[in-house]
């Protein structure tokens, strides 16, 4: 499968870069792929207790460790999706 180049000073550095190595136009850019992938981060899922620690600066700085808490019960998150039926929404 083949790959277009529409910017033309892109094309250009590519072919420059595959004539400095002596290597094929696809040769020199996946070498330069390979290179550039292995020098991203590795990204990994955080703890739970990162999740936590995140959680609690978040309430401090926003000032929700000073709200009172009231935990979130079963009817308060059936009112956030209404049937329509007033018989199980207890209107």
């Amino acid at each position: 499968m083949g790959i277009f180049i529409k910017n033309p000073e892109v094309e250009r550095k590519a072919r420059e870069l595959a004539r400095l190595r002596g290597q094929s136009l696809t040769a020199a850019i996946e070498q330069a792929l390979d290179r550039a992938l292995a020098e991203q981060p590795k990204s990994r899922r955080p703890t739970l207790e990162e999740i936590h620690a995140a959680t609690e600066e978040f309430r401090r700085m926003s000032g929700l460790d000073k709200a009172p808490y009231r935990p979130f019960t079963k009817t308060d998150w059936d009112a956030l999706w209404p049937t329509g039926i007033p018989e199980i929404d207890g209107a």
